[in-house]
């Protein structure tokens, strides 16, 4: 029987939860730490790579099916986002039909990634968006198709560490040269100019490695020992608090060095967890079923929540503390109650098919 990654089920669950809880944009800070906000999604930068190794490794398998069924997996992501899609545009017309948000809203949420929204907080404005994850799932349609392209034409897929070594090397070197002092390159600032282009590109890299650690899983446990990976945790982990304490306003970085060293050792590490130890049901059944549709609904949870608590602005703990973990819950609901439906879909289809062929039987 294949071994079933509990772990790593319960690891993507509470990636689902920090990337749900970094976009409601949380204003509360000790000292000049934003700790729900931007300072907690610049640590965690390794929260799409995370996503992005998975599904790399799901990429590869022995036999040879995963590689076979890549067009699968594309058609997969286009229903997802066809859904995504769906789901903003009636959200964003209730909105406008609400009065909240005007015409050119809708039009530029469908047509794009998402314009933003701008809230009144302690008599300022912040901006959210709810659509500005979809990137992402861009990113890994396009990935998809090369390597069904690969596939296609029988090229070997180790070729593309000539494009995912050069790109993550970029990457690293855009993330240390302010480190050092190296601001611009020319006229181009390195964060927001060379950084801010590189980071969509960030998913590739990750991918290629997914598949690998997949492929040659076996050399690498023999290489790594336990306390090589426990090293690489802590150590990537305090690298990454370091980093966040040099560049406290550092946010558009591609990826901390840090976060690359603890994603890495913590994906490694996860499939050596005994399978009985340690275990969540509750965080495994999300991790298996629902973080999908949680990544689609939480931009409308988060939205929906900022908007209502609003009136509370002057209360801090009200919405800026509550008010992220009132929109994880609240996306954990619209996700199950999504994946519920879609359950009861397919069982009445079974149904009406296993009917058919009775009725097919009987004449």
């Amino acid at each position: 029987m294949r071994r079933e990654n509990h772990a790593l089920r319960t690891i993507t669950a509470v990636m689902m939860f920090f990337i749900a809880l970094t976009h409601y944009y949380s204003q509360f800070k000790v000292g000049d730490i934003y700790v729900l906000g931007k300072h907690l999604m610049s640590v965690g930068r390794f929260v799409i790579p995370v996503f992005v190794l998975l599904s790399g490794y799901f990429c590869y398998s022995k036999d040879g099916h995963s590689e076979a069924n890549i067009g699968k997996k594309m058609m997969h992501i286009i229903f997802l986002i066809i859904i995504f899609k769906l789901v903003y545009l009636i959200f964003s017309s209730i909105l406008c039909i609400a009065g909240i948000v005007d015409f050119n809203y809708v039009l530029t949420e469908f047509l794009t990634v998402s314009p933003p929204f701008e809230f009144d907080c302690y008599g300022g404005t912040m901006s959210i968006m709810t659509t500005q994850p979809i990137w992402f799932i861009y990113g890994l349609f396009l990935i998809y198709g090369l390597f069904f392209l690969l596939y296609r034409y029988k090229v070997d897929f180790k070729w593309t560490w000539i494009i995912a070594i050069p790109v993550l090397i970029a990457m690293l070197m855009v993330d240390m040269l302010p480190m050092f002092g190296v601001e611009y390159i020319g006229d181009l600032n390195i964060d927001e100019g060379i950084g801010g282009i590189l980071y969509p590109f960030i998913i590739f890299p990750f991918f290629t490695m997914g598949y690998y650690l997949h492929k040659d899983k076996e050399k690498i446990d023999a290489k790594l020992s336990d306390r090589m990976i426990w090293i690489a945790i802590f150590g990537g982990f305090a690298l990454m608090m370091l980093e966040m304490a040099i560049r406290p306003d550092h946010y558009n970085s591609c990826l901390y060095l840090g976060s690359f060293i603890f994603i890495m050792a913590v994906f490694i590490g996860s499939f050596r967890v005994p399978e009985g130890r340690a275990r969540c049901r509750v965080l495994e059944y999300i991790g298996k079923y629902l973080t999908m549709w949680m990544y689609v609904f939480f931009g409308c949870a988060n939205f929906i929540m900022r908007y209502s608590l609003q009136s509370f602005a002057d209360n801090e703990l009200i919405p800026e503390i509550i008010g992220p973990f009132a929109a994880l819950l609240l996306d954990i609901a619209m996700a199950f109650a999504f994946h519920q439906f879609l359950r009861y879909m397919a069982i009445r289809k079974k149904q009406k098919i296993i009917a058919q062929k009775e009725s097919a039987v009987v004449e």
